[in-house]
């Protein structure tokens, strides 16, 4: 099992019930299941293919009575009654922020999210915090080479981010963990290509300057560790 799945399970709680959204083939409820979860157990998909293939997992693992599969479109088929944990992992940060705006009951503090973002970390974090929802929990961890940002959040007063740490997490929140200076270098090197490339393209200077903005507060970031 991935360690990103890994990491996302052991943040779950027992409770009412938790909702995998975009559940693709079924693993983590499936993990779920095998840790001795006692919530209800819902994994929900987009697509038919992706259901199914999750329904196939839980069936080979003795788990397809356990789990509920809901074909739709983000959360909009699930039960609020029924859950009290939401995961949406494996989708780009404005993709999960388009779910999470389109099914606004999810506001509520009687709800924790669970969010690993592929991309635009940037975009999410920005509608978490300017949607009266707090962060407060950053993760990362390393998967196949690759490393990946994990985080948590609820409802409640979120702290000022700065620009940098809109693709970072807060950085006194971050910076202990063990991943975060070879995170942070891989951003340095990001944004140092993307300033470069925007110089010489003649970017429109409201942009560049944003984007040296950002790489200026990483590199600081880089100097406190």
């Amino acid at each position: 099992m991935s360690e990103r799945l890994e990491i996302i399970a052991s943040l779950i709680c027992d409770g009412r019930g938790s909702a995998d959204v975009g559940t693709d083939h079924g693993y983590l409820p499936v993990m779920l299941c095998r840790r001795g979860y006692n919530g209800a157990l819902i994994a929900s998909d987009i697509n038919s293919g992706p259901l199914e293939a999750a329904r196939i997992t839980a069936r080979e693992a003795g788990f397809d009575s356990r789990i509920s599969f809901v074909l739709c479109d983000g959360l909009s088929g699930v039960d609020p009654k029924a859950i009290d944990t939401i995961v949406i992992a494996g989708m780009g940060g404005d993709t999960i922020t388009g779910i999470l705006d389109r099914d606004y009951w999810c506001a509520s503090p009687e709800f924790g999210l669970i969010m690993q973002p592929m991309s635009r970390q940037n975009v999410l974090r920005y509608w978490l915090i300017n949607n009266e929802f707090m962060i407060d929990r950053e993760m990362l961890v390393r998967d196949g080479g690759t490393i990946y940002q994990v985080f948590t959040a609820k409802l409640g007063k979120s702290p000022k981010y700065s620009d940098a740490e809109l693709y970072t997490g807060r950085f006194d929140d971050i910076c202990g963990d063990e991943l975060f200076p070879d995170y942070l270098d891989l951003l340095i090197q990001k944004f140092t290509r993307s300033v470069a490339g925007m110089e010489a393209a003649d970017a429109v200077p409201c942009r560049l300057g944003l984007e040296k903005r950002v790489l200026d507060e990483l590199q600081r970031m880089k100097e406190r560790l």
